[in-house]
């Protein structure tokens, strides 16, 4: 939307803060007009005047958190020293880049899925969801070079961990992150 004030870039950013914390905890399809306007303090009206469409707003709010992930994943890795770790060791990492280092709880892996599963629902979504992986991508081969383990398939790794933890989610025994870390594990092995 262009031509908008100062106030109006302003509230409509409070309007995508808002949706984008709902998109974390309870996933894209929480998201409705009613729903934001309420969190944020705005009038309903505000939410469809900035946003064409709810699908605008839901892109809007997953472009924003996974801007966020993406960029602490990059300056996590960034900072990491390079040297040769042992297998269970880079596959911590492994996860940390993939699924988010403060990810650790299956409700947290749930609502990170959530995204992913939304794609067939919302494809508006599947471009950025498609750039951010590309990013991931990019930082877990920076990763593996780092921690000595350069080569390695990382879409093979990351097929590992999606479906680790999607296997253990249907399980609910709170098991996801670590069962996805030891089937990387047992990958670099």
């Amino acid at each position: 939307m262009t031509g908008l004030t100062a106030k109006g870039r302003a509230r409509r950013a409070a309007i995508v803060e808002t949706a984008a914390r709902l998109v974390l905890t309870d996933g894209p399809d929480a998201l409705s007009h009613r729903a934001v306007a309420s969190a944020s303090g705005l009038p309903l009206a505000a939410t469809t005047y900035y946003f064409d469409s709810l699908d605008d707003l839901r892109t809007a709010a997953v472009e924003q958190v996974v801007r966020a992930e993406v960029a602490e994943a990059e300056q996590a890795v960034a900072a990491l020293p390079r040297r040769a770790r042992s297998a269970a060791a880079t596959a911590r990492l492994v996860a940390d880049v993939v699924l988010g280092p403060g990810r650790h709880g299956d409700e947290e892996l749930h609502s990170l899925y959530e995204r992913f599963l939304a794609c067939g629902r919302h494809p508006a979504l599947r471009p950025v969801l498609r750039s951010a992986r590309a990013r991931i991508d990019a930082a877990l081969t920076e990763t593996l070079d780092r921690c000595g383990h350069a080569g390695a398939d990382v879409t093979t790794l990351v097929a590992l961990v999606d479906g680790s933890v999607v296997s253990a989610l249907v399980e609910g025994d709170g098991s996801a992150r670590r069962r996805a870390e030891e089937a990387v594990t047992a990958a670099l092995s």
